[in-house]
């Protein structure tokens, strides 16, 4: 796996959009995307914070420290899931040959070598579970209760990705269940307490510093609503690749069924409760992910789960009554060795690329000379004739400010079009469904609106559509473009919206902390319709 990993290092263009904040916070800007504006950008506060950590004390380059963390914590959960699946074996297999088949399951599949790194928190996730359970098979054994450090780190898991939250309920309840024989309700007051501090606190800070209820990358991905049919898509451009199903099926009829029985024989209700706990938590994460239509990126957010399927039995013994579940062994062999997706060759294909040089943003490159150097308003590395919004020598304008945000620094304002780092395009109205989280660019129209001071002498043509995303969101034939740039602004003023904005951009005092909080569930709903004049009937 670590060489593998090695292998397929790199940093995706969303990975640096987690370097900048953390750039942001070493900066005294706190955790956003952009000085002067208070957006939840990172999906992963704990990711973040780690990073900086580390930043601090290494004279690494973050993007390298962001790859190694990332394989090392990756190697770490694989053998943390070992340690806590032989913990689960009955103990009368302490002398037998272990096969590591449920990681096998996993760390076979080009997938898992590819986000091990990225930039991303992937690793920080298989790490977080494979501790979970490490400390919930030990708890399973001792017959005592479960300690506050475990009940703390069983409570960080909506700290690490939001939807991990489910993980977290998960395992609290199979330990409140299991022990509910013994405890008093003093223990439990003190468990529930103990898993719910952490992440109630957060919540808390990010109701009144951010304004809202979710970051906004779950806003602009619209992580609420349905999408069947390419959720159903997503998984299998998942599984079917790598005929995943071989090795679930084989470890669902040959792993877990004498697992169960040693534990039901043994009436371990403790170890029952964390096996169901893990494989009930993957079912229903996998579900959501294909509610939701999955992601734009292959394969990544059903790692996990996968990872959890596999991990109650990461490693069994040589015996015969799992003699079905080896049948993972020549899976993973012939996985490994040759079943690539077009993802997988074109990602290995680029050779690597882990810095901003790596992608072509050299200290020489033109935009970014430009940019650092003269200052304005730039739209994909282009200076337009126009003047940013008061406040902010240069501003840049893309729909990838992953890379480009990182490189042009702190001091650069990123104006991100697809609305990750956004607030305004990610609260804009989905009225049509594309690419996940590529669904709601920002019309030109807001782009000058929001990007420029008044009088800024653009058009249409200033702003083509890259053809990679979905088809422009907004109606360019319904008014000349200054009239609905003009029409923009005003909306810009609305009671409303002015309330909106005020949120994440007023200096953060106790009062707007309160304001913040009271408003966070309205400001989590609303909803902008993209064309201007749409705005301004319902808005205004």
């Amino acid at each position: 796996m670590a060489e593998r990993a090695w292998a397929f290092r790199w940093v995706a263009d969303d990975g640096f959009i987690h370097l900048r904040v953390v750039n942001q916070l070493l900066a005294g800007n706190g955790p956003v995307f952009n000085a002067g504006e208070r957006v939840e950008a990172s999906t992963s506060p704990l990711w973040v914070l780690l990073l900086a950590v580390a930043d601090v004390i290494s004279p690494f380059r973050l993007e390298w420290i962001a790859v190694l963390l990332g394989i090392g914590l990756t190697i770490t959960a694989v053998a943390l899931a070992m340690a806590g699946a032989t913990a689960l074996l009955p103990r009368g297999t302490d002398d037998d040959i272990r096969l590591p088949l449920g990681m096998a399951a996993y760390v076979a599949v080009t997938p898992a070598w590819i986000y091990a790194s990225s930039g991303l928190e992937g690793g920080l996730v298989l790490a977080w579970l494979g501790a979970c359970l490490l400390i919930l098979a030990r708890w399973s054994r001792s017959g005592r209760r479960l300690g506050i450090p475990g009940a703390l780190l069983v409570g960080v898991g909506p700290l690490i990705r939001p939807e991990l939250g489910l993980f977290t309920a998960a395992f609290a309840f199979a330990v409140l269940v299991a022990g509910w024989r013994q405890d008093r309700w003093s223990d439990r007051l003190r468990l529930v307490a103990c898993v719910l501090v952490l992440p109630f606190a957060y919540q808390v800070f990010r109701m009144g510093y951010y304004g809202v209820l979710v970051p906004n990358t779950a806003v602009a991905k619209e992580a609420g609503l349905s999408r069947w049919s390419t959720g159903w898509q997503y998984l299998r451009d998942f599984t079917d690749p790598y005929a995943l199903w071989l090795p679930l099926g084989a470890l669902t009829v040959g792993a877990y069924p004498p697992l169960l029985r040693h534990l039901g024989r043994r009436d371990d209700r403790r170890g029952l409760a964390v096996v169901l706990a893990f494989v009930g938590a993957a079912f229903v994460g996998s579900l959501y992910v294909i509610k939701v239509g999955g992601d734009w990126i292959q394969a990544r957010l059903l790692l996990p789960y996968l990872f959890a399927l596999g991990a109650p039995v990461a490693v069994v013994p040589l015996r015969r009554q799992y003699a079905l579940a080896f049948l993972v062994v020549p899976w993973a062999v012939v996985c490994g060795l040759f079943l690539r997706t077009h993802v997988d060759d074109t990602i290995l294909a680029r050779r690597n690329p882990v810095t901003v040089a790596d992608y072509g943003w050299t200290s020489s490159q033109p935009g970014r000379v430009a940019a650092t150097a003269e200052g304005g308003f730039f739209y994909h590395g282009v200076r337009l004739p126009a003047e940013p919004i008061a406040g902010q020598r240069t501003l840049h304008a893309a729909y990838g400010v992953g890379v480009s945000g990182y490189a042009l620094g702190t001091d650069v304002f990123m104006l991100d079009v697809l609305g990750l780092g956004n607030p305004l395009a990610a609260h804009l109205g989905l009225t049509r469904r594309a690419v996940p989280g590529h669904e709601k660019p920002l019309p030109p129209p807001w782009i000058v609106a929001t990007g420029t001071q008044p009088g800024a002498d653009l058009d249409e043509d200033d702003f083509p559509f890259p053809l990679v995303y979905t088809t422009p969101l907004d109606d360019p034939d319904r008014a000349p473009f200054d009239m609905r740039v003009a029409v923009a602004r005003l909306v810009l003023e609305c009671p409303r919206l002015r309330q909106f904005r005020a949120s994440y951009t007023e200096p953060l005092t106790v009062g707007r902390f309160l304001e913040n909080f009271v408003d966070a569930p309205s400001n989590t709903s609303l909803r902008i319709p993209a064309e201007p004049e749409d705005a301004a009937t319902e808005l205004c």
